[in-house]
């Protein structure tokens, strides 16, 4: 058979480099023209991109600048400045930022009266005007350049009421505009350092004005630019490296390839048909099919060797990330941890930086799981693990230390960063839906953060600790839920070591008979007779009486409320039991308000209602503004009045809520506080208010306790009021149980001996 003409290697090998070299030409003019396009449509498109992020920058602040000014206008505490400016300085310098009315001391606000005269002088530092300006009419916003600081003015009407019928006064609100603009949120097209806005001396510029006035430019675009270097480092090195390829591998081809490819095609074809010889001719001409055999048998080679390859990668792949894996959460578990806290401890001396530990724990995880079921809790766990690892930065890892504990580290960061993925990490939770497992209560998380800069990095192992000292802090009445470890948390730190008060408190719960009641009586009005005591708790310690001071802190910190109350309870009850007080007496017990909603403190005040036919019991709710679950400590409390137990609301006048509380649980007693009480003996508005205060609740159906009556002058007072009760120093003490029960004695003795 004669074979047709074949076509030389050498031929093929010089025409596809020949065309090889005229393509790439091509595709390099092309890819030249088609640069040149891209890098114009870029900048034009960076242009606009730094225009819009700029225009939204400023609609975002004034809008924010326009909530915190109807905010301030609906506040009642607002309003009350401008009826009774008393405590206004107060107000103005510290209530409005620690309320969260305005975010930070850098924003100012002051009122003035419906003259627009301001209502009292602001600090030196950051003054507001003392008059409103005659041409502006509230609300507006205006910018006014004030030595080379642009400021923006936000001028805003206070009424009476939500009707907006009668004028109080006015606010106005001042911050710098210029840091608020580029702080408030990262700028990533427009050059911070060329944005400019240019007022005149003396110009005042509206606000809808100030988008045409304001100058800018665009970030170079440093992904263009790379694109541009990249692309035309490797047309030239593509170019080059094939020619020379080219000739190098024409001049190897032929002399040392030829030969060999033509022989191991002809034993591959041996082989595939059973006839391979070592001895296979050689004389027959070379044809272009024995080089796409050895192709396609050289690929499907590699394809197996490559399958299997892939297959036990994959498997060691699946095999490392379970190891490292939270399999509830699919976080990383506490191994990952241990391991990239410790590389990255590594890496950090050869490149020091600002660190962050971030501890997250949630809070009442343990009522959550007693009361819904380990699923739904396992389930709560999944849905904040998400939101977390939402709020982190991209390359930041969440992991699961254990229970309801999370933690993360951040690299290259500042206190300020961190407390703002903090609060990224909370506001993304409190936006989570719970309602879909029958959870309605809300579920929140404390976070407590340390902080290592780059020039102490020895100290970087502190970090863990100083974290979760942070986060108990972070969980105190009060809080935000977020701390930083530092000033603020060195009573935290105190109360969390091992000290005097944290030992007698834990022996104290491990050890009945430790925790030792006085009792304070509480006098009928008006002929002071003892109606009944306020059972007070101390702690004995080593022939010592620890007061609730020192040790209240400590209970708070740990988080030992329900565990302190019930053996509070049960010191009472042994104290009841013993008969020491005559019958008729009446004893109140204090009982803090995350107590309640525990089923075994109920079931011990039911337990312990069985004095009620000889002592009447009475509960006072201490913190109520920690009452979370108000449906549930409503119920506890309507049956607890099912057997007798009367209900009081402890430290009227302090907190935020007290009203709110009053309204919706069955109160039957309302304990004024001090502070309110003292208000009494002085002269003025404030003694007013509490009197009538007192009067409008007498007359709406509650009992009325005046604690802390310390002078004659308050006692007089008080009686002139028609409170029922009083308690204070004036006319008793706390006093151990076997010294109240020696007083009704000597009483007694004294009774028969008259008779």
């Amino acid at each position: 058979m004669k074979w047709p003409d074949a076509i030389s290697i050498k031929q093929i090998a010089l025409a596809f480099i020949t065309g090889l070299l005229v393509l790439m030409s091509l595709i390099g003019g092309f890819a030249a023209y088609q640069t040149r396009e891209v890098t114009r449509s870029l900048e034009q498109h960076n242009q606009n991109a730094a225009a819009s992020e700029l225009t939204s920058a400023i609609q975002r602040l004034l809008r924010q600048t326009d909530d915190q000014a109807a905010n301030l206008a609906g506040w009642d505490e607002t309003r009350q400045q401008l009826v009774l400016p008393e405590y206004y300085s107060y107000w103005r310098d510290q209530r409005v930022y620690e309320s969260g009315m305005l975010p930070s001391h850098f924003v100012r606000v002051a009122l003035y009266t419906p003259a627009g005269l301001l209502l009292a002088p602001s600090p030196a530092k950051n003054s507001l005007p003392a008059r409103l300006p005659a041409d502006i009419s509230p609300p507006s916003s205006w910018l006014v350049d004030e030595a080379g600081t642009t400021v923006l003015y936000h001028a805003f009407p206070v009424y009476i009421d939500e009707r907006h019928q009668t004028l109080l006064g006015y606010g106005m609100i001042r911050l710098d505009f210029m840091p608020s603009l580029l702080q408030q949120e990262a700028l990533h097209f427009a050059d911070k350092a060329s944005v400019r806005l240019t007022l005149k001396p003396g110009e005042k510029l509206p606000a809808s004005q100030l988008l045409s006035r304001l100058a800018f430019h665009a970030l170079p675009d440093p992904d263009r630019l790379r694109f541009q270097s990249i692309l035309s480092r490797t047309l030239l090195a593509l170019f080059v490296l094939l020619m020379a390829m080219s000739l190098l591998g024409f001049v190897v081809y032929n002399r040392l390839l030829v030969r060999p490819l033509r022989r191991l095609s002809q034993d591959i074809d041996a082989m595939q048909h059973g006839r391979f010889s070592p001895h296979f001719s050689r004389s027959q001409a070379m044809r272009i099919s024995e080089l796409e055999n050895v192709r396609r048998s050289l690929y499907e080679y590699q394809l197996q060797l490559r399958e299997l390859h892939g297959s036990l990668e994959h498997q060691n792949r699946e095999f490392h990330s379970q190891a490292r894996q939270d399999a509830l959460t699919g976080c990383h578990n506490r191994r990952a941890y241990e391991e990239d806290w410790e590389k990255f401890r590594i890496e950090l001396k050869n490149a020091p930086q600002g660190v962050a530990f971030l501890l997250f724990d949630c809070d009442r995880f343990k009522t959550i799981n007693d009361t819904y079921g380990h699923a739904k809790g396992d389930r709560v766990l999944s849905i904040i693990a998400d939101a977390l690892v939402m709020a982190l930065r991209a390359n930041d890892r969440l992991y699961r230390l254990g229970g309801d504990e999370f933690a993360t580290f951040l690299s290259r960061t500042t206190p300020a960063q961190a407390k703002q993925i903090a609060q990224r990490c909370q506001s993304l939770l409190d936006a989570s839906v719970f309602s879909d497992l029958g959870i309605n209560e809300p579920v929140g998380i404390s976070i407590g953060i340390a902080f290592c800069a780059a020039d102490q990095l020895e100290h970087i192992n502190d970090l863990p600790k100083q974290a979760d000292i942070a986060m108990y802090t972070a969980k105190q009445p009060g809080r935000t839920r977020i701390a930083l470890y530092g000033e603020d948390t060195e009573r935290a730190s105190q109360t969390l070591v091992a000290s005097r008060e944290t030992s007698a408190l834990f022996q104290a719960l491990a050890s009945p008979g430790m925790i030792e009641m006085h009792y304070q009586s509480i006098h009928a009005l008006p002929g002071r007779k003892v109606d009944y005591y306020e059972a007070l708790a101390r702690i004995r310690y080593r022939n010592d009486l620890i007061m609730p001071d020192a040790f209240l802190p400590v209970v708070s910190s740990r988080r030992l409320e329900a565990g302190f109350d019930l053996a509070v309870l049960n010191q009472v009850d042994a104290d009841l039991s013993s008969q020491q007080l005559p019958p008729g007496i009446g004893v109140s017990i204090n009982l803090s308000a995350q107590s309640i909603s525990h089923p075994e403190i109920v079931s011990q005040l039911l337990e312990l209602s069985r004095h009620n036919a000889r002592h009447p019991l009475m509960l006072e709710i201490t913190e109520t503004s920690l009452i979370t679950q108000m449906a549930e400590v409503r119920t506890y409390l309507d049956l607890l009045r099912t057997v007798n137990y009367r209900i009081a609301m402890d430290d009227f006048g302090t907190g935020y809520s007290p009203l709110r509380y009053l309204v919706d649980l069955p109160v039957d007693v309302v304990k004024f506080d001090i502070s309110l009480v003292n208000k009494l003996g002085e002269d003025n508005r404030a003694s007013q208010v509490v009197a009538d205060f007192a009067r409008m609740m007498s007359d709406a159906g509650y009992s009325l306790v005046a604690e802390g009556v310390e002078t004659d002058t308050i006692l007089h007072k008080v009686e002139s009021l028609g409170i029922a009760h009083v308690q204070g120093y004036l006319l008793s003490r706390p006093m151990p149980l076997a010294e109240v029960a020696a007083r009704f004695d000597d009483q007694n003795a004294g009774v028969n001996c008259a008779v």
